[in-house]
């Protein structure tokens, strides 16, 4: 009995995440989109850029259905220019991290 409510917490946590990381995730986009670039900038600083490009690193097609991440909607909704305006915001390994992000959804 306690591995299956062990099982249906997990599963309803796992759940919650993939709703948070999606609204993370449309609330950065729609910043990006918007031009929030002071915020952007804000909230760029203050994350390690070697952890940020460790996580991308992780991510794989799997990965990114895994976390129910459409492609082809962010496709839609990022432009190359707001990624060139979001690699001149993060500065150290910039270049880096942006190429892997356009590898990951084109």
């Amino acid at each position: 009995m306690n591995n299956s409510f062990n099982k249906k917490l997990s599963e309803v946590l796992g759940k919650m995440d993939e709703k948070v990381l999606q609204a993370k995730l449309n609330a950065a986009i729609d910043m990006l989109q918007n031009g929030d670039m002071d915020e952007i900038a804000r909230r760029l600083n203050k994350i390690d850029k070697n952890e940020l490009l460790a996580k991308i690193n992780e991510l794989d097609e799997s990965k990114l259905r895994s976390l129910n991440i459409n492609k082809e909607e962010i496709k839609r909704k990022v432009s190359d220019a707001d990624l060139d305006n979001l690699k001149k915001l993060i500065g150290e390994h910039g270049d880096e991290i942006i190429a892997k992000i356009k590898d990951i959804i084109r």
